[in-house]
């Protein structure tokens, strides 16, 4: 097996809301789990053009994304052993019309559903991670939030995180 590259990967997600506030989400095929349109930033590929590529391969959208409609930077600490840390990315996307949502055609091997969900809904369908990126107060576009996810270590055998090193202050 190769080793994994030095780095964190990177993800980017897509914001898209309706005329009332509501919050365009996903449902992934097989495992069932909701979140918002996006995925992997590939090798060579910006975090921008990721989320443009995911959205029209998901949901067949040409959103027209631009650098000034980034909102967040969250790192996001690995929650189990072996896993890795990575970078999120989270873009303003458009106010959807219904006319814009005739148009949605979804990658059946990615995604089985698509919705409108209120942010109260939002809270209870989406993973907490991912929920506690859209239920925080919302900058505008050009007002970019960085954020760490950090998960507490509840006890001695609880593996997600890695130890922490002793500190030296005391000594």
């Amino acid at each position: 097996m190769a080793a994994l590259a030095p780095g964190h990967p990177v993800t980017s997600y897509v914001l898209c809301t309706d005329p009332s506030s509501r919050l365009l989400v996903v449902q992934a095929s097989g495992i069932g789990s909701w979140h918002l349109p996006g995925g992997t930033v590939e090798s060579g590929e910006s975090p921008l053009n990721a989320a443009r590529r995911e959205v029209h391969e998901e949901l067949g959208l040409a959103l027209d994304l631009r650098e000034d409609d980034l909102l967040a930077i969250e790192w996001a600490q690995a929650r189990r052993q072996g896993a890795r840390a990575r970078l999120v990315f989270l873009w303003a996307g458009p106010m959807l019309s219904t006319a814009d949502t005739d148009k949605i055609s979804l990658q059946q091997r990615e995604l089985s559903a698509w919705r409108w969900a209120t942010r109260d809904q939002a809270r209870v369908i989406l993973h907490p991670a991912v929920a506690a990126r859209i239920t925080a107060p919302l900058q505008l576009p050009g007002r970019v939030i960085y954020q760490e996810a950090r998960h507490e270590r509840k006890d001695r055998n609880d593996h997600r995180l890695p130890e922490a090193a002793p500190s030296n202050r005391d000594a």
